[in-house]
C-alpha cells in the first residue's frame, strides 16, 4: 500500500464523523422481509442503510 493522505471511510477504524456504524455478523434467518442477525449493536427499530457480503484478503494484497 502507498503511503500518504487516507479517505476516513478508507480507514479500518470506528471512529468516525458521523453516527453511521458498520458491523459484521452472521445471518440467522430471513422472515418476509426482516434479517436476523446475531452480535449487532444497535437498538430495534434502527433503519439499515445498506447491506454487503463480508469479502476477506490478506492486508497485504
Amino acid at each position: 500500500m502507498e503511503d500518504g493522505k487516507k479517505g476516513t471511510f478508507a480507514l479500518r477504524t470506528p471512529h468516525r464523523p458521523n453516527p453511521i456504524g458498520a458491523a459484521v455478523v452472521p445471518i440467522i434467518a430471513l422472515k418476509g422481509n426482516v434479517i436476523i442477525v446475531r452480535g449487532l449493536d444497535c437498538l430495534t427499530g434502527t433503519a439499515l442503510l445498506d447491506i454487503k457480503p463480508a469479502i476477506y484478503k490478506e492486508n497485504n494484497q
